[in-house]
C-alpha cells in the first residue's frame, strides 16, 4: 500500500506542484515551494515539544501516542520532499534527527532513539525509491518529448517531401506540355496559326492572366505590330505600337515582371495615363540570333498576380515560339522571293502564268455546269521607256517601274493579281470581271499613271502607259489565245497614239 501511494505521488508530482506553484510566465516560485515544508517542520517541532513534558513525567499512553505521532510526522517530512526537493528535505530530516536524538537523551529512553533511527532509514529508503521513480518518470517524459519532436520532424519532412513531389510532378507535366507544344509548332503551316498557338499555350500555362499578346518587330521601322492576342484589353487606337512595357522589353532585350505598375519607378511617367489599365505584367522578348523578333506578354488589371515561375515558363515559350516564328518568316520570305519581283514587289511572270492557268481551269469547270465564269487579262506597257533609260540611266528606269507598280497595287482588289510580265511590261489578272469592268479598271490605272509626278534629276516628269485587255471566253479559250489577244490590243493602243486602253482588235 505504501509503494502504491509512493508511485501515485511520484507520477503526479510535477503536475500538482507546477499547477499550484507558478509565478507569472509559468515559472515555479522557489520561495513558495520552500515555505510549505518549513511550516510543516515547525509544526512538527511544536507538536514534538508539546508532547515532551507528558513523556518526561511518565504519564500513561504518552509514549504510545508520541510514537504514533512521530511515525506520522516522518511521513509528513517525506511528503515535504515533493514540494522542496531533496536538498531541503535532507536538511529538515537532519534537524528532525537531531531533535529526536535530543529527546532520547532528555527522556533517557533508548527506544526513542532506536525508533528515530529506524524511521530515518525508512525515510531514506522511501526517498531513494521515490527518487528512482521520479528519475524514471523524467526519463519517460524526456523520451516522450523526444519522440514527439522526432514525430513532428518526420511529419514536417513528409509534408515537405509531398510538396516537393507535387512541385516536381507539376514541373514534369509542364515539361511534357512544352514538349508537346514544341512538336505541335513544327507542323503549323502558317505564321498566324503559329502565333495563335504560342498565345494559347502561354495563356494555358498562366491561366489567371487576363490578357496575352504577341507582338512582332517590323524590320523596316523597328516598331511592334500585333500578331496574335487573347482578350487584348489594353490595345488603344492611340497606342498602336504596344504598351510601354512591351517597348521596354523590346529596347532592352530583357524579360520583365512587374508586381504593381503603380509602384514601379521605371514606369512612373505612365501612372496617370488613363489608358494604362495593367497592374501586373510579365513579358519576355522573342530572341533569335541576338535580335528581338517580338515580345510575348501576359498581363492583368490586378496587382501581385505573376511569379518568377510564370516568367520562367513564359521565357521557355518565347524561346520555342521565336524559333518557330523565325523559321516561318524565313519560309514565307523565301516563298515571297520565289513568286515576287524584288524591284516592284509584284508577282513574277511564272506565278502569273500559274494563276492564269488555275483561273482558266476553274472557269472551265464552271462551264461544265452551263455557263463559264468570266475573267479578264490586261497587259500594260510603259510608253517610251527606252528613252528614260537612255537619257536618265537605269536607276531612273527602275524608279519609273516602281512608281507604276505602286499605282497598279492601289487599284487591285484582293482577288486580283498584278505581275511584272517582263522588262517594262506588266500583266493583270482580274477574276470575275467582264470586258467593260476590266476596261474601266485599266482606264483608272492609266489615268493615275499619267497624273503621277516623278522627280528625276530634280525635275518633275510624267510617264504614260498603253494597256490591252482580253476577256475569257470571248477573246480566247486558252492561256496562249488570251495573252495573244491582249498583246494585239496593246499594240493597237500604241499604234493609235499610246496612252490609252484598247480591248478590241
Amino acid at each position: 500500500m505504501l509503494l502504491t501511494w509512493a508511485r501515485r505521488i511520484s507520477s503526479t508530482r510535477l503536475r500538482k506542484s507546477l499547477s499550484s506553484n507558478c509565478c507569472a510566465g509559468g515559472e515555479v516560485c522557489l520561495p513558495f515551494r520552500s515555505v510549505i515544508p518549513v511550516l510543516a517542520f515547525l509544526a512538527w517541532v511544536f507538536c514534538v515539544f508539546h508532547y515532551f513534558l507528558p513523556i518526561k513525567l511518565g504519564l500513561s499512553l504518552a509514549d504510545q501516542l508520541f510514537s504514533s505521532f512521530l511515525f506520522v510526522s516522518y511521513l509528513i517530512l517525506i511528503l515535504s520532499w515533493e514540494f522542496s526537493g531533496p536538498i531541503l528535505a535532507a536538511a529538515l530530516t537532519g534537524l528532525s534527527a537531531l531533535i529526536v536524538f535530543y529527546l532520547a537523551l532528555a527522556t533517557k529512553e533508548p527506544w526513542l532513539l532506536i525508533q528515530g533511527l529506524v524511521y530515518a532509514l525508512l525515510y531514506l529508503g522511501i526517498a531513494s525509491f521515490l527518487f528512482e521513480i521520479q528519475k524514471k518518470v523524467n526519463d519517460k517524459r524526456l523520451l516522450k518529448e523526444k519522440l514527439e519532436e522526432e514525430t513532428l520532424l518526420v511529419r514536417d519532412d513528409f509534408i515537405k517531401n509531398q510538396d516537393l513531389e507535387k512541385a516536381y510532378q507539376k514541373r514534369i507535366d509542364r515539361f511534357l506540355d512544352l514538349h508537346q507544344f514544341a512538336e505541335t509548332l513544327k507542323g503549323i503551316p502558317t505564321l498566324s496559326e503559329a502565333a495563335n498557338r504560342v498565345v494559347d499555350e502561354a495563356h494555358s500555362l498562366v491561366p489567371y492572366a487576363e490578357e496575352c499578346v504577341l507582338y512582332l518587330v517590323n524590320n523596316y521601322n523597328q516598331k511592334l505590330e500585333i500578331l496574335a492576342s487573347n482578350r487584348a484589353l489594353t490595345l488603344q487606337p492611340s497606342d498602336p505600337d504596344g504598351s510601354p512595357f512591351d517597348q521596354w522589353v523590346m529596347k532592352r532585350s530583357r524579360p520583365l515582371i512587374i508586381e504593381d505598375s503603380m509602384n514601379d519607378f521605371r514606369f512612373s511617367t505612365f501612372r496617370r495615363d488613363p489608358t494604362l489599365k495593367l497592374r501586373s505584367v510579365c513579358a519576355c522578348p522573342l530572341m533569335t540570333e541576338n535580335k528581338v523578333l517580338g515580345v510575348l506578354r501576359v498581363s492583368s488589371r490586378a496587382p501581385l498576380v505573376f511569379s518568377s515561375d510564370d516568367l520562367h515558363s513564359l521565357d521557355i515559350i518565347s524561346g520555342l515560339g521565336a524559333v518557330t516564328l523565325r523559321n516561318r518568316l524565313l519560309y514565307d520570305r523565301m516563298e515571297e522571293l520565289a513568286i515576287r519581283d524584288s524591284l516592284t514587289g509584284l508577282y513574277l511572270n511564272r506565278y502569273f502564268q500559274e494563276r492564269l492557268q488555275e483561273e482558266l481551269a476553274r472557269s472551265g469547270l464552271s462551264a461544265g455546269g452551263g455557263k463559264a465564269t468570266v475573267f479578264s487579262v490586261a497587259l500594260l506597257d510603259v510608253d517610251h521607256f527606252k528613252n528614260y533609260n537612255d537619257e536618265f540611266g537605269h536607276l531612273a528606269g527602275d524608279h519609273v517601274l516602281k512608281a507604276i507598280a505602286k499605282v497598279m497595287t492601289r487599284f487591285l482588289e484582293p482577288a486580283d493579281i498584278g505581275a511584272r510580265y517582263g522588262g517594262e511590261e506588266f500583266a493583270l489578272l482580274l477574276p470575275g470581271k467582264d470586258k467593260q469592268s476590266a476596261t474601266n479598271t485599266s482606264e483608272l490605272i492609266r489615268k493615275e499613271i499619267q497624273g503621277t509626278k516623278l522627280v528625276i534629276r530634280r525635275a518633275e516628269r510624267t510617264v504614260t502607259a498603253s494597256i490591252g485587255v482580253a476577256t475569257y471566253p470571248d477573246d480566247g479559250q486558252s492561256v496562249e489565245e488570251l495573252l495573244r489577244f491582249a498583246d494585239k490590243c496593246l499594240y493597237q493602243a500604241k499604234n493609235q497614239g499610246r496612252n490609252r486602253v484598247c480591248g478590241n482588235t
